[in-house]
């Protein structure tokens, strides 16, 4: 045990210590060697603001004596900082708190990613309150940091959560803040970034809202600037999510991406040093850009040559062709069925590069047709070809020659909108890339179905009976017909709902029930395709086809994985237009009352 003296003695020792270290600028030693971290914590977490004030200089002397705190020690300061976020006291406390958070993130962000959520969303709150533009301009300098901290595929999909998150309401000025953010984030993102997710899709439908926001200017330029740059970000991925929303926010969509290609070629013509519209700050860093690297498969500088290639060698037929084109091909794909389903389907599977890469977003030209994928990969080289005179190719890597030539083919004016989304899935899928070659009963039948059904608009009775055929296939427990063929009929099937044919139409959402009622589990990577065309289907004009199409989103609800059924749902319902809106809330219930069951 000590006695007084000793403790007194201590007391003086450590307070010479502090008053030398004071007198001599620097941190002290004793500070650096044997401060508290608990006793700071404390502090940090009072009640008091002048205790909490003391708390953060203690931190800040943490921080700057490099002294690493442990895992329960970070765990518990990230929990104090999410709470100092709603500090109501004083705004001096405040302002040190954002200094002291800077210094945080850049020492610890390899520790912080679980708390990536709090701090961003936090921040970016922030920026709507009413603060002292000195305070402002530290939450601004705090996002900064945080942006350059962190992955920004990480960020880039906590924003999308965020933005569709149904407890959030934010107001304009933290909208603003939103939009400018991600528009900063896709400056510095790889294409491979930009996931074409269920959530992201949802969050450009809002953003695309946001255009039209009556209350703010603000709003509706910055929510135009992000659609322009995650565009250009990766053009391809983004023209097949745009595929995937309701008619409406195409057109919005589509409208604007038009407008703002047509102005940026055309100032390209003047400055051949613009190319369209791509910020210096992304082609000065060492991230390679779908406009500006032919395949993505390098990370090298920009070549001068292709630069001037791509304003000097263009003239203004081929640039409004290319605008058009890009234009129709968000709107209309097609099949090269007549051709493709003539020749059996070829299966060759390969490793590594030579499989379609969901994560690295490539499709590698190879010769493993999966079961309709080879008329699928053929619609995106259509898209892709419509974009490349304007330099956007997409951002893929080649690794050897393709297993078949494609051309570019006549689009139907029959396709639907959300055929890009089919496509999508259809491509990154890889859920049955690996099946064995086993012999198929019906095989051929179903070929000669499938290249039936291709006529669209045309020899309505054959494809009558080809439809009424298929829905005795669906009806039998035949595996080898589905891991074969479920893609390319489910393609197929939700591009007959375009049919001029009213019988034609109802005919094929009585198949699409059949398939949901027997082969539930194959449409999970077709969930959102699936419910958006059933839902879409009940605004037809014809009544036996909306009747057929209550009875498939009733099957629908009863099949489909619930989770999946809601986060589809709920946008639909807030956004979608009568019918469709009061088909979805119908949907629900049912949907709801899954839920609790499994629970």
């Amino acid at each position: 045990m000590y006695s007084d003296d000793d403790a007194n003695s201590d007391a003086s020792s450590a307070c010479s210590e502090r008053s030398y270290g004071s007198r001599n600028g620097g941190i002290p030693h004793y500070l650096r060697q044997t401060e508290d971290v608990a006793e700071v914590l404390n502090h940090c977490a009072s009640s008091n603001w002048s205790e909490r004030k003391e708390g953060l200089i203690g931190l800040q002397n943490l921080l700057k004596s490099q002294r690493t705190l442990s895992r329960v020690e970070l765990k518990r300061l990230c929990e104090i900082f999410t709470r100092m976020f709603a500090d109501p006291h004083s705004k001096q406390v405040f302002s040190m708190f954002l200094e002291t958070l800077v210094d945080f993130v850049i020492i610890h962000k390899d520790d912080l990613q679980d708390w990536l959520f709090i701090l961003l969303t936090q921040l970016l709150k922030k920026m709507g309150a009413d603060l002292l533009g000195s305070v402002q301009a530290k939450v601004q300098k705090a996002l900064d940091v945080t942006r350059d901290s962190f992955p920004f595929d990480q960020q880039f999909n906590i924003l999308m959560r965020f933005i569709v998150d149904q407890t959030q309401t934010p107001n304009l000025k933290v909208k603003v803040a939103i939009l400018k953010y991600i528009e900063s984030l896709a400056r510095q993102m790889d294409p491979t970034d930009f996931v074409n997710s269920s959530e992201t899709r949802l969050a450009v439908s809002r953003i695309i809202t946001w255009t039209t926001e009556p209350k703010s200017s603000d709003v509706r330029k910055a929510a135009q600037i992000v659609l322009i740059s995650l565009f250009e970000l990766n053009t391809p991925e983004f023209t097949m999510l745009l595929g995937a929303l309701p008619k409406t926010f195409q057109d919005g969509a589509t409208k604007l991406l038009h407008n703002h290609l047509k102005n940026s070629s055309n100032s390209s013509m003047g400055s051949p040093s613009n190319t369209m519209g791509r910020t210096p700050s992304r082609h000065s860093s060492s991230r390679s850009s779908p406009l500006t690297s032919p395949t993505n498969c390098s990370h090298g500088g920009l070549s001068p040559s292709l630069l001037d290639y791509d304003t000097e060698n263009l003239n203004s037929d081929e640039i409004y062709s290319s605008l058009r084109g890009v234009t129709e091909a968000i709107e209309k794909f097609s099949f090269r069925s007549q051709e493709d389903l003539n020749e059996p389907v070829k299966r060759d599977p390969r490793k590594d590069g030579d499989l379609i890469s969901r994560e690295a977003g490539m499709a590698s030209p190879v010769s493993d047709l999966r079961g309709g994928s080879d008329m699928v990969e053929g619609g995106r080289m259509a898209l892709d070809n419509k974009t490349s005179l304007l330099n956007t190719q997409p951002p893929r890597a080649f690794t050897g020659p393709r297993g078949r030539d494609y051309s570019p083919y006549p689009y139907s004016d029959s396709i639907n909108s959300y055929d890009k989304t089919a496509l999508k899935e259809a491509v990154f899928d890889d859920d049955m890339d690996q099946l064995r070659d086993v012999p198929i009963d019906h095989s051929d039948l179903v070929a000669d179905l499938l290249k039936e059904l291709s006529n669209h608009n045309e020899r309505v009775e054959e494809r009558k009976g080809a439809l009424c055929e298929l829905l005795k296939i669906t009806r039998e427990d035949n595996l080898g017909v589905w891991e074969e063929h479920f893609k390319t009929i489910l393609l197929l099937l939700l591009e007959t709902l375009g049919d001029k044919d009213h019988a034609i139409r109802a005919l094929a959402l009585r198949v699409l029930r059949e398939i949901l009622r027997n082969q539930p589990a194959r449409f999970k990577n077709y969930a959102e395709l699936t419910i958006m065309k059933t839902l879409e289907a009940h605004k037809d004009s014809h009544k036996e086809v909306v009747r057929a199409a209550e009875e498939a989103a009733s099957t629908l609800a009863s099949s489909i994985h619930p989770e999946q059924c809601i986060k589809v749902l709920c946008p639909i319902i807030q956004t979608a237009d009568y019918p469709i809106n009061l088909d979805a809330i119908k949907s629900r219930p049912k949907v709801i009352e899954r839920i609790s069951k499994e629970l």
